[in-house]
């Protein structure tokens, strides 16, 4: 065997063990806060309530209680959800008062209008920005009050007891 060759199979082997390594560091190892954001359903996000929102643009004192709506065009929980939210604002405009619904999206205000009246999901709403304060998963609905404080929070795809008990808030206007 030439020295080519026995570096070349000391190389492969290191190689070998790191990948082994790597592969059992992240099986094993792995934190719970590095998991990715949760699956489908409903997630109370405790911390967030009673947090306020501030968000250039958006009238809290308006309503009792408003639906802020994060979502991203690129989002596929958020594009899978489109016929919810078509029901949620056919629901809120049955009201007599309706519950005002502000979209937040990382994308330009005109793509998510167009997204969104591609799907026929009136708005009254939609502003581009981040709200790293409050997370950045998306979908993310978040029921504010009229003093801009966070009341409850639903993550990821909704779930049907999510589902219900929005449209209950839709259809009391309140939380």
């Amino acid at each position: 065997m030439t020295k080519l060759e026995t570096a070349t199979h000391v190389c492969l082997i290191g190689l070998c063990l790191l990948a082994g390594g790597l592969l059992i560091e992240q099986r094993f190892f792995r934190s719970p806060e590095a998991e990715t954001p949760p699956a489908r359903g409903t997630v109370p996000a405790r911390e967030l309530v009673g947090q306020e929102v501030k968000l250039p643009g958006a009238d809290w004192q308006a309503a009792p209680v408003s639906i802020l709506l994060q979502i991203s065009s690129t989002c596929d929980f958020c594009n899978e959800s489109m016929p919810f939210y078509k029901q949620l604002m056919e629901a809120r405009e049955a009201q007599s008062a309706k519950v005002p619904v502000i979209v937040v999206s990382r994308d330009a205000v005109d793509v998510m209008r167009k997204h969104l009246e591609e799907r026929q999901v009136i708005v009254d709403k939609v502003l581009h920005a981040r709200l790293e304060s409050l997370g950045t998963v998306t979908p993310t609905i978040y029921i504010v009050d009229s003093k801009g404080l966070v009341r409850r929070v639903f993550t990821g795809e909704l779930d049907s007891s999510g589902e219900k008990e929005l449209l209950s808030i839709v259809e009391r206007g309140k939380v």
